[in-house]
């Protein structure tokens, strides 16, 4: 397999759910659950946490995972970076394009680079592990997991996966993809190259070339923005530790367990 790293974005200053990276999830900080499965996946050379902040050091460390340190100007609260998607101009940058660049070009050398987000913590290896292997197989140059979402859906007032002429079963609509960020993936040169052009005229480099999408389970697509969130991807991870299975029961007597 071609080699592979994966980095986990952890930014201080989040406002939604404030510096929700350095609370306690279940007991254990939420990044750690998302260092926990690349290991677990297989797929990976390298695992890296990636902060502004060397409070993060120690935890990479404990939880078996390289740090490497991102300059307070790459991304953040105080960026400096110009490009075609954004002026920062030392103001909060919205954008991963920034800091992807200043992990690929000064952290690794590894072919392919996924980001995975420590706000995505259900997310599984196996999922990951799959995800990694479609996007080398298929030869992505940039590659998104997806929630698909199955609904009647609007853009700007007009319909887009349906038409208003007749109504047809919601299991039968073509899905919308939507990019979830739980986990996205990289030929890193091509990202490189792209971000060095800033050509307005070319696609990239969030989506640069020959693009994959990935859709995954709507739970491991929850990724922390709000406080209900949280709520309740704390309470799943709750039933993985104690392997609490869930048991529906039906009128008819009926039982189905799920894990």
């Amino acid at each position: 397999m071609l080699s592979t790293t994966a980095m986990i974005p952890v930014l201080l200053g989040s406002t939604r759910v404030p510096d929700k990276n350095i609370i306690l999830v279940d007991g254990r900080v939420l990044c750690s659950y998302t260092i926990e499965s690349c290991n677990k996946s297989g797929v990976f050379d390298d695992v890296y946490l990636y902060s502004e902040d060397g409070i993060f050091e120690s935890i990479a460390r404990q939880e078996g995972a390289r740090f490497h340190r991102r300059p307070p100007e790459w991304g953040g609260r105080a960026c400096r970076q110009k490009t075609k998607s954004r002026d920062c101009a030392g103001k909060r940058c919205v954008l991963n394009e920034h800091y992807l660049y200043h992990f690929m070009t000064t952290a690794t050398d590894a072919e392919y680079v996924c980001q995975v987000n420590a706000t995505s913590p259900l997310l599984k290896p196996e999922t990951i592990s799959a995800f990694v292997d479609t996007m080398i197989r298929e030869g992505y140059d940039s590659c998104f997991a997806t929630l698909a979402i199955r609904a009647e859906s609007f853009f700007k007032g007009e319909p887009v996966t349906f038409s208003r002429k007749y109504k047809c079963p919601s299991n039968e609509i073509e899905p919308i993809q939507s990019i979830c960020w739980a986990i996205a993936g990289w030929n890193r040169q091509a990202y490189i190259d792209a971000y060095d052009h800033d050509d307005p005229a070319e696609d990239g480099p969030a989506f640069v070339g020959n693009l994959g999408l990935f859709p995954i389970d709507e739970r491991e697509a929850l990724d922390i923005d709000q406080w209900s969130t949280l709520d309740v991807v704390e309470q799943f991870l709750i039933a993985r530790r104690t392997k609490m299975a869930r048991t529906w029961h039906y009128l008819d007597g009926r039982n189905i367990t799920l894990e």
